[in-house]
């Protein structure tokens, strides 16, 4: 009996090749910084070495066309290549033929189609698509693509969240602070909330630091924090500065000038120069 449980795992375990990712950056500034670099006549050299990472991106400027690479729309092109790419198990492809087959884009419309290369890329760690089951099981987005399921939606977006996609990590964020579909936690919303304001994708995106603030202020699923409070309040530019002047009159002047110290540290890491005033105490 234990031969044959073993043997059942090794049969499931083995029913998802592992696919190769390019661009894994849910953004698109991977794959946008990838064209850039190259020429029209680079962009249409489809031989070695990279083969078929060059007909994934050919593939793509067929589907739409591009007046830059002078690219015209043909969709046999498109799909030519880009099944080309994914039978090479380049999940990029089987994504972007996953998001073809779902709204009948250069191709028939095929439910069926499109839920078996997002699943398949998904099981392969494809940020995209693991966005795309979780959404489609909490019924949020992709209709008929999966039947309502709370569970399997939080586990896609969960590993989409934890591979750095900052959507799918704030979505999270709002159904436990809700607590609608799943039973509400502040301590998960705080998770999620971090975890949203913290992608590796999108280190400059400053959207959530009011509510994350607002969790250092109150104590929502942390410990208070004032410090770290008025850092993000402060990196929330003009919007915090209410929130600044409330929180200062409970704080010492050393702990004004901490966090912002942090909050400049946080700038000049990022590179970037955020207005709004520096609100002080005075004793």
């Amino acid at each position: 009996m234990k031969y044959l449980v073993f043997m059942i795992l090794i049969f499931l375990s083995g029913s998802f090749v592992q696919a190769e990712i390019l661009f894994q950056d849910p953004t698109g500034e991977a794959i946008n910084a990838a064209f850039e670099s190259l020429s029209e006549e680079e962009v249409k050299d489809l031989s070695p070495p990279n083969v078929y990472e060059k007909k994934y991106l050919l593939g793509l400027l067929y589907l739409n066309g591009d007046e830059a690479f002078r690219v015209d729309q043909n969709c046999e092109k498109s799909f030519s290549l880009l099944t080309d790419a994914w039978g090479a198990d380049i999940a990029d492809a089987g994504h972007a033929l996953a998001t073809m087959y779902y709204h009948g884009v250069c191709t028939d419309k095929d439910i069926d189609k499109a839920r078996e290369l997002a699943t398949r890329t998904a099981h392969s760690g494809y940020i995209l698509s693991q966005r795309m089951l979780g959404m489609a099981y909490l019924g949020e987005k992709w209709e008929k693509l999966y039947n309502y399921d709370v569970d399997e939606g939080v586990y896609w977006l969960s590993m989409a969240g934890n591979a750095g996609d900052r959507r799918s990590a704030a979505h999270l964020a709002g159904i436990y602070y809700d607590g609608d579909i799943v039973k509400k936690s502040n301590k998960k919303y705080f998770e999620w909330l971090k975890k949203a304001i913290s992608s590796k994708y999108e280190k400059r995106n400053r959207a959530g630091f009011m509510a994350f603030a607002k969790c250092y202020e109150r104590g929502k699923g942390t410990e208070v924090d004032l410090v770290k409070a008025y850092k993000y309040y402060d990196l929330s530019g003009t919007a915090g500065i209410e929130s600044k002047q409330r929180i200062s009159k409970k704080m010492t002047q050393e702990q004004i000038d901490e966090a912002l110290r942090q909050s400049q540290a946080w700038q000049e890491e990022h590179n970037i120069e955020i207005g709004g005033g520096f609100i002080r105490r005075v004793d």
